[in-house]
Parts: structure tokens; sequence; C-alpha cells
């Protein structure tokens, strides 16, 4: 899906800019070009259908005021649909837009007017960890059940208990993360009510704050127990606990 730039001899990921100012569409694909990118460009939805049906690209940063069908639609169409990473880049700067966009399925979110270097660090990023696939924390564990016991949550001493019996003490934000993943083992809890419970501010910042903590609460109980903490992450939605667990 990406072209080879042979004066470097790396990768440049393909981009569909989706944007109907054209003045802002010409500028912003000539910036992105100028940073390493394969730019196409489309005003409408209409042509970035036509176009990735033709060659799907590795990006679409998709602006949400179009003139034929309304962007989140076409986020969620192609979340749905496709591999391809989403950023969605518009004016639209409130939570309730943010959150929206999210929800839809984009991978990155930027408010008009953006510099479009940084722009193009993001997309480069976010095609480079698409192509390399999935984080292995994001998928179940491959090691063999130590046991048939399930996890154990320690309501007294804010700990968790490995199936073989390791104790882990938790900081207050990882128990309520625990607590509220544990409700109902297997249910996917929205990533805006963790949010909420967590005390995180409903911004890309709180997002961040939180997916920063279900990774360091990861690799902080697996390096104690030597099992992989099964928390999982669900696209578009928010994380599940995927084990039994009991608490005490």
């Amino acid at each position: 899906m990406a072209d080879l730039d042979a004066s470097v001899g790396v990768v440049a990921p393909r981009v569909v800019l989706v944007e109907d100012d054209v003045d802002l569409r010409e500028l912003l694909a000539h910036c992105l070009s100028s940073q390493g990118l394969a730019v196409t460009t489309a005003g409408s939805g209409l042509e970035l259908y036509q176009q990735i049906a033709k060659e799907p690209a590795d990006i679409v940063i998709l602006d949400i005021g179009l003139p034929d069908q309304d962007g989140y639609a076409i986020a969620s169409f192609l979340r749905a649909n496709t591999n391809m990473g989403l950023i969605i880049l518009t004016a639209r700067s409130r939570v309730d837009d943010r959150l929206k966009g999210f929800t839809s399925g984009a991978d990155l979110y930027f408010v008009k007017p953006v510099d479009c270097r940084e722009l193009a660090i993001a997309a480069t990023n976010l095609a480079r960890r698409l192509a390399a696939g999935p984080d292995v924390n994001d998928l179940p564990s491959l090691q063999a059940p130590s046991s048939s016991e399930p996890w154990v949550l320690d309501n007294a001493r804010w700990s968790v208990l490995s199936p073989r019996g390791m104790a882990v003490r938790l900081t207050a934000k990882e128990f309520d993360l625990v607590v509220a993943l544990t409700q109902d083992p297997g249910r996917a809890v929205d990533r805006t009510a963790l949010l909420e419970t967590l005390d995180y501010a409903n911004t890309v910042q709180g997002s961040r704050g939180l997916d920063a903590l279900v990774s360091r609460l990861r690799r902080k109980i697996e390096a104690a127990v030597g099992e992989a903490f099964p928390i999982q992450t669900v696209h578009a939605k928010g994380y599940l606990f995927s084990a039994p667990i009991k608490q005490l």
C-alpha cells in the first residue's frame, strides 16, 4: 500500500487527505508531501470512496464538514470495513466532538489550524504502528494457564492475586480501574465511563492518561507475577477484563 522512496530507501506511507477547502487541501498536500508522505487528495466522501476502491491507503486524514456526507459516518464506515489508519482533522474542538470522533473510529484527532509537520509525524508513526501489527499487550496471552484458578481482587488490601496466588499491591487509581473492569468480566467498559470513574478529564490528554495507566498496570503485574494481566483493548469502545476473577 505504500510507495518506495528510493532517495532514502524507506517506504513512504500512502495518505489520502480528504478536505473540501481547495486552498487548504493544496497547502496541506504540498506540506505533507515535503515531509516524505505519498499524498493523494479528495474533496468529498464520494471521491474518497472512489480512490480507496481502486487502491487502499495506509492513512486517511479526514475532515468532518464535507459537502456530501457527514465525516463521522465516513469514519465509522472506514473503521468497520478497512484496516486503514484514520486521523480526523477538523475545526470542531469541543470535547463532545472529540469523543464522537474517537467513538466513530478515529485513531487520532487534530483541530485546525494544525502544524503540518506535527500531522506528518503523527501519520508516519501511525502507519508504522499499524504495519507492525497490534501491540502484544492488546492480545490475549499465549502463555498456557498456570492453573484453573481465577484472578483475585482483594478489596481490603488493594491487591490483585494471580492464579498462582502471587499478590501485587495496587495504587488507588489502579485499584479503581480494576474494580471498574471486573464488575462484569468479559464485558467492555466504555472509555468515557472509565474517564469519569478515574477522574480523568474528557479530553485527549485525559484519554492518553487512561491508556498510560492501563499500559503501566499491565507491565507492573506481568513483571511481578510472570503472567500477562488480562485487560484487553476493545477498539473504539474501551477496555475489558477477559479472564475469570473473584473478589475478597
